[in-house]
């Protein structure tokens, strides 16, 4: 029942992600989850936050190795990445990805959340990540973003 009701809950917000409008001029976000985090309802339930904000939206999906991340993000001109830690929690691969992409990706507002994101929490401190709780922290880190340009 759980993997039948998660697959619902992925069609039913990646149905909303996909109706939602572009903005010309709009800021641009990529979302999606380091290596082997593989679980993607935070990450698409941001995506979908995100896009109902006004935001322009890149979803990769899950599971990405740093490289990819930092492609999407620098060939979209995007002005943060969200990245949703779930499990495992304290993996290695995942925090050796997140220090690479602060290395790739100087100066852009890296916002995380997720379950386990407590477990990385030195690992976040270091690459100066904006960590949230839940959605609306999501929403108020994004609006910050977009009138002041920063956090």
């Amino acid at each position: 029942h759980e993997h039948l009701a998660t697959q619902a809950v992925r069609t039913f917000l990646g149905s909303l992600l996909a109706s939602q409008k572009t903005f010309p001029g709009a800021p641009h976000v990529v979302v999606t989850t380091p290596s082997d985090q593989v679980h993607e309802l935070g990450a698409l339930s941001a995506a979908v936050t995100a896009a109902s904000e006004g935001w322009n939206v890149t979803y990769l999906g899950p599971s990405l190795p740093s490289e990819e991340i930092a492609g999407a993000v620098t060939h979209n001109g995007s002005r943060a990445l969200i990245l949703s830690l779930i499990y495992p929690e304290s993996d290695p691969l995942a925090a050796r990805e997140m220090r690479k992409l602060r290395r790739y990706l100087p100066g852009t507002p890296m916002i995380v959340g997720g379950r386990a994101r407590q477990s990385y929490s030195q690992v976040l401190s270091e690459i100066e990540a904006v960590v949230v709780n839940d959605l609306y922290e999501v929403r108020t880190v994004l609006e910050s973003i977009r009138t002041t340009g920063g956090v």
